[in-house]
C-alpha cells in the first residue's frame, strides 16, 4: 500500500491496451470479437488504484475525508464526461434519425447520473426495447458502475476501519476482509445471473462489482509479495496472453461475466502484480506510444463510441478505411479532451475543494434539464393525433382501393414519436412481461357489451389490438386483452433465449381457463414466428388450444403473422424513403395457422398481409401512414385503420363513419351515389356525358373501374371525402394513348343530392346526381 514510483508503467500500458481492445471491437467487431473484455481491465485497475488510495490515505491520516475524494473524482472524471455528453446530444439531434430521439435522451439523462448500466439492463429484459438501436452514449454504462463504486466503497472503508477500531483489530485485515467478501458474494451472484439472465447480468453492477473489489484485493496484499526479478517477465507474459486470448476467443454469444469475466481480470492481476518488468534494454510497458494511450484513455473510450453511432447510422458496417479514419478521429478528439478538459480541471487549487462538487452537479443537472427537453418535444408530437377520416391519410386502403395518396404530407405517426406509438396495453400496464404468468388483461370497446371477444397471443397479437378496439365499439362488445411476451398461444415448450421458458406454458393454461370462465364469444389470435420450435408441434399445440375453446363454445379467428421487415423502419424513412420496402415474397410469414386449422373445425383464419403489403413489395409507408413501429410490429395507427377490414375478413360489420359527414348525409355502408357526369369539349374532342355509380365505403366515396389495379390499360378510379356539406373528390384515370391524367371535383352535399364542378384531365366538368340504386335519366 505504500507507494514507490510516481509512475506506474504497467497501468498506463494496461489501460492503453484495454481501450485499444474496446475500440477494435467496437470498430471491427468479427476481428476482435471479444475486446469488449478491454472493460474488464479497467475495473480491476480502478479498483486497484481506487482501494489503494483509500487505504494509505486511512493509514497516514487515520480517517477517510469523503469531501476530499468525490471532489478528486469529480474533477477528474465529470469535465470531459459532461461534454460528452452535451456533444452526444447535440449530435443526436442532427445525425440520429427522429425515431431514436426520445430514447437517447433518456440514455444520456440516465449516463448524467451514472445509472446507465441499470437502464441497459432494463431494456435487455425489455421486450420492447431489447431490439432498439444503440444510443452515442451506451457505452457509458461501465462508467456508471465505477462512479458507484466510487460512491460506495469510501464509504464501505470508512465502516470497516471504525469497526477495526473499536475492535482493536488491524486496519489492513479488516479492510482485506471486507472486500473479499463483497468480492465473493458478487462473484458467486455473477455466476447465478450470468446463467440465469445473461443479457442483464452483462450490464448489471452486483455481477461486476467483485472485478473492481478484486483489483482492491490486489492493491491490500501486494506489498507482502515478493517475486523475483526472473520470474516476473513470465508473470506478466502469462498476464498479456490471458487477455489478449479472451479478446480474440471469446464473442458476443459468450456467456458473460462469469466464470469467463476470471481470464482477463486476473491476467490483468497478474500484469500488475509483475510490475515495470525490464529485460535488459527493453521495457515492458514504457513505450511512448503505449503511455501516450494509457494518458488518454478515459478521453478515448468516451469519444469513440459516439463517432461510430453517428457514422453507422448511414452504413451497415464499418470498412477498413473508415475504421482507421474513425479511429484517426477519435485520438485527434481524445487528444484535445485530454489537454485541455482533463488536465485543466484534474488538480485542485486547496487540499480540499466544495466547488468541484457544485460544479459536478450543475453539469449533470444540465445534462437532465437537455435530454428532459428533448423527450418533452417528442411528447408533445405524440399529443398531435390525427384523425383516421384524414383524406390526406388513407392508410391501408391506398392498397384495398387505390385511394390516391396525396404529395407533400407529413407521414403519421411523426417519427420522432415512432416508439410511442403503441397499443394500450402497454401503457395501461396489461401485456404481461416475461416474467409472470397472471393473466392479467384489459377490458376495451364497450366495458357493458352484450358479447365479449378476446385477442390473445405474444406482442404480434398485442399489435392488433387498435383495430379490435374500434371493431369493438363499432359492434357494441367487450373486448379483452390477454397477451403475454413471446409467449406462443400454443400448447409447445417455447424456448426463451435458449432456455426453458415455463411462465409462458402456465400463462398460456391460465389465459384459456380465463376465456372460458368471462363467456366469451369470439377469441382472436395470433403470434410472432418461433423458428426453433418444430412446424408440425407448433401445429398441433395451436389445434389442442383451438379444440379446446371451440368446444366450450367459443369461436376462434386465427390472423395471420405480419411480414418481418429486413430494416429498421425509423432509420430508414430518415434518409430514402424510396428505398424503405421489402420483396414480400421474402418476408410474409408461411402458412402456419392454414395448416393446422386444415384438421379442425370452427376455427376461421384471416390473412391481411393485403391491406399491408402491394403484390410485389411490402413499404414501410402505405398511405402517408408509416406501417411499422420497428421491424416487426405494426404502429398503432396502422392497426387502427385496419379495422374495418379485419371486421370484414372475420365476417363482422363495421362502420368507420358513424360520425362521418357522408353517414350524417344520409349514406350507409354499401351504397350508391349515382350521377351524371358531364365534360365540355376541348380542341378537337366534342363534349360527353355519361353515367356514374359511386359506392359507399368506410365513410368515403369510391369509383373503380377498368384496369385500377394495374392501371396499364384504360382505368378509372375516384375518392371523396365529406366534411359537413363539403365535398371533394380527387382521382386518376387512363384514357387512349394519353397516360394518366387526374381528377379534381368540388361541390355540395345535402340531403342525399350532390352537384360538384371542376376537372377531368384538360375538360371542365360537372356531376350531379343523388343517393339511389341507378343513375336518374
Amino acid at each position: 500500500m505504500n507507494p514507490t514510483r510516481s509512475i506506474l508503467p504497467e497501468i498506463q500500458g494496461l489501460r492503453a491496451v484495454a481501450v485499444a481492445l474496446v475500440v477494435l471491437f467496437h470498430v471491427w467487431p468479427h476481428a476482435v470479437p471479444g475486446g469488449y473484455v478491454g472493460v474488464d481491465v479497467f475495473f480491476v485497475i480502478s479498483g486497484y488504484l481506487i482501494t489503494g488510495l483509500l487505504a494509505r490515505t486511512a493509514l497516514r491520516e487515520g480517517r477517510i475525508s469523503l469531501v476530499q475524494f468525490y471532489s478528486r473524482r469529480a474533477r477528474r472524471l465529470l469535465p470531459a464526461a459532461t461534454v460528452v455528453l452535451i456533444v452526444s446530444l447535440a449530435g443526436s439531434l442532427l445525425f440520429l434519425p427522429e425515431a431514436r430521439w426520445e430514447e437517447t435522451a433518456t440514455q444520456i439523462a440516465a449516463s448524467a447520473l451514472y445509472v446507465q448500466n441499470w437502464a441497459l439492463a432494463w431494456l435487455a429484459v425489455d421486450y420492447l426495447g431489447a431490439e432498439n438501436a444503440a444510443s452515442p452514449v451506451q457505452h457509458y454504462w461501465s462508467l456508471s458502475i465505477e462512479e458507484q463504486f466510487y460512491f460506495v466503497w469510501p464509504l464501505v472503508m470508512i465502516a470497516a476501519l471504525a469497526f477495526a477500531r473499536r475492535l482493536g483489530f488491524q486496519v489492513g485485515r479488516v479492510f482485506t476482509i471486507a472486500l473479499a467478501a463483497i468480492s465473493a458474494a458478487s462473484f458467486a451472484a455473477s455466476m447465478i445471473i450470468t446463467a440465469d439472465e445473461p443479457a442483464r447480468a452483462y450490464f448489471v453492477t452486483h455481477t461486476r462489482i467483485w472485478e473492481l473489489a478484486l483489483g482492491g484485493i490486489l492493491a491490500l496484499t501486494i506489498h507482502r509479495l515478493s517475486i523475483g526479478a526472473a520470474v516476473r517477465p513470465l508473470i506478466a507474459v502469462a498476464g498479456f496472453a490471458a487477455i489478449v486470448w479472451s479478446a480474440f476467443a471469446y464473442s458476443p454469444q459468450t456467456a458473460f461475466p462469469g466464470w469467463a469475466a476470471l481470464v482477463p481480470t486476473l491476467g490483468t492481476v497478474l500484469v500488475i502484480l509483475a510490475g515495470d518488468v525490464r529485460l535488459g534494454w527493453w521495457r515492458w510497458f514504457e513505450a511512448k506510444w503505449l503511455l501516450y494511450l494509457g494518458d488518454r484513455s478515459y478521453s478515448i473510450y468516451l469519444w469513440h463510441w459516439p463517432l461510430i453511432t453517428f457514422y453507422s447510422v448511414g452504413s451497415e458496417s464499418i470498412g477498413p478505411l473508415d475504421g482507421i479514419a474513425l479511429i484517426a478521429l477519435t485520438l485527434i478528439l481524445s487528444h484535445f479532451s485530454y489537454q485541455h478538459i482533463e488536465q485543466r480541471y484534474r488538480h485542485a487549487r486547496a487540499p480540499i475543494e466544495w466547488r468541484p462538487l457544485g460544479y459536478g452537479l450543475a453539469s449533470i443537472a444540465a445534462c437532465v434539464v437537455a435530454s428532459s427537453m428533448v423527450q418533452m418535444f417528442v411528447a408533445m408530437q405524440a399529443d398531435a393525433q390525427v384523425d383516421l377520416d384524414d383524406p390526406r391519410y388513407p392508410g391501408p386502403a391506398a392498397l384495398m382501393s387505390a385511394v390516391p395518396s396525396p404529395d407533400g404530407v407529413e407521414f403519421i405517426p411523426a417519427l420522432a414519436q415512432l416508439k410511442r406509438d403503441l397499443p394500450v396495453v402497454y401503457r395501461q400496464k396489461c401485456h404481461q412481461d416475461q416474467e409472470s404468468a397472471e393473466p392479467i388483461s384489459c377490458t376495451l370497446g364497450d366495458p357493458n357489451g352484450s358479447k365479449t371477444m378476446v385477442i390473445t397471443g405474444d406482442s404480434h397479437a398485442a399489435q392488433w389490438v387498435p383495430a379490435l378496439e374500434r371493431i369493438a365499439a363499432a359492434q357494441g362488445w367487450k373486448l379483452v386483452t390477454l397477451t403475454k411476451s413471446a409467449c406462443a398461444f400454443s400448447r409447445v415448450d417455447v424456448i426463451k433465449s435458449g432456455k426453458p421458458y415455463p411462465s409462458c406454458s402456465e400463462w398460456r393454461e391460465n389465459a384459456i381457463r380465463k376465456i372460458k370462465e368471462i363467456g366469451t364469444d369470439i377469441v382472436f389470435t395470433t403470434q410472432s414466428r418461433y423458428g426453433n420450435i418444430d412446424r408440425n408441434a407448433m401445429a398441433e399445440g395451436l389445434r389442442s388450444v383451438w379444440r379446446e375453446l371451440t368446444e366450450a363454445g367459443v369461436k376462434v379467428i386465427a390472423i395471420h403473422d405480419t411480414p418481418w421487415m429486413p430494416f429498421e423502419p425509423g432509420d430508414c424513412l430518415a434518409g430514402d424513403q424510396d428505398e424503405c420496402l421489402a420483396p414480400r415474397a421474402e418476408v410474409v410469414a408461411g402458412d402456419l395457422f392454414d395448416y393446422a386449422a386444415s384438421a379442425i373445425e370452427g376455427v376461421r383464419v384471416v390473412d391481411l398481409t393485403d391491406a399491408i403489403c402491394g403484390k410485389e413489395t411490402c413499404r414501410a409507408v402505405v398511405g402517408n401512414v408509416i406501417v411499422w413501429r420497428d421491424r416487426h410490429h405494426m404502429t398503432a395507427t396502422y392497426a387502427a385503420a385496419l379495422a374495418p377490414y379485419l371486421a370484414e375478413k372475420a365476417g363482422l360489420s363495421f362502420s368507420a363513419g358513424e360520425s362521418s359527414s357522408i353517414v350524417q348525409n344520409g349514406a350507409k355502408q354499401g351504397d350508391v351515389l349515382a350521377a351524371i357526369l358531364k365534360c365540355g369539349p376541348v380542341g378537337s374532342d366534342i363534349a360527353f356525358s355519361r353515367q356514374v355509380e359511386i359506392k359507399v365505403e368506410d365513410g368515403t366515396l369510391l369509383l373503380r373501374q377498368g384496369d385500377w389495379q394495374q392501371r396499364e390499360k384504360r382505368f378509372e378510379v375516384w375518392t371523396g371525402t365529406v366534411e359537413g356539406s363539403d365535398v371533394v373528390i380527387e382521382g386518376v384515370y387512363r384514357q387512349g394513348a394519353g397516360g394518366i391524367k387526374k381528377i379534381n371535383l368540388t361541390g355540395k352535399i345535402a340531403s342525399g343530392e350532390i352537384s360538384l364542378r371542376g376537372t377531368r384531365g384538360p375538360r371542365t366538368c360537372t356531376l350531379k346526381g343523388e343517393l339511389g340504386e341507378s343513375a336518374p335519366a
